[in-house]
C-alpha cells in the first residue's frame, strides 16, 4: 500500500493514527504522506456538496463552539450521537469521522405554493418550547 494519498480538490480522507486510536479528516488539494503507524479508513471521497433550494440531514453532527468550528477532544471531534443536524445549500464539507449522511441523501426543499401551509409538528423540546405544543 502507498504511503502517499493524492487528495483532488474537493475531496477529504480519515485517517486513523494507530498509536492514539484518533481518526483525522485531510482535506484536499493535497499529496500527504502518511506515517507508519497512520491507515487511510476512508477515502478519498468527494465533500458533500448541497444545491441551492436543497438540504441533507446529517447524522451524528460535530459539536461546533462559538466559531462554528468543531470541537476536537482526546479521542478526535466529538459528536451528538443519535442527533440530526440538517444542513442547507453551503461552501462544499468533508464529514468528519461517525458523522453520516442520511438515507433521504440530498433532497430539495418543498416548496409551499400560495394559500396553502404545512402543519409542522415538534417531536423535541426547542427553548422554552415543550414537544407537542
Amino acid at each position: 500500500m502507498s504511503s502517499v494519498i493524492r487528495l483532488q480538490p474537493l475531496q477529504y480522507a480519515h485517517l486513523l493514527d494507530n498509536n492514539t486510536n484518533v481518526t483525522s479528516v485531510v482535506v484536499g488539494p493535497c499529496l500527504y504522506t502518511k506515517s507508519e503507524e497512520q491507515s487511510l479508513v476512508f477515502g478519498p471521497s468527494p465533500m458533500i456538496m448541497i444545491p441551492p433550494r436543497h438540504f441533507a440531514i446529517i447524522e451524528n453532527p460535530v459539536v461546533r463552539d462559538d466559531d462554528n468550528k468543531p470541537v476536537v477532544g482526546d479521542g478526535g471531534v466529538e459528536l451528538r450521537h443519535g442527533d440530526e443536524e440538517v444542513r442547507f445549500a453551503q461552501e462544499p464539507f468533508p464529514l468528519y469521522p461517525g458523522e453520516k449522511l442520511s438515507k433521504l441523501g440530498i433532497s430539495p426543499l418543498q416548496v409551499v405554493s400560495a394559500d396553502c401551509a404545512l402543519r409542522l409538528r415538534a417531536i423535541r423540546d426547542f427553548g422554552e418550547r415543550v414537544a407537542g405544543d
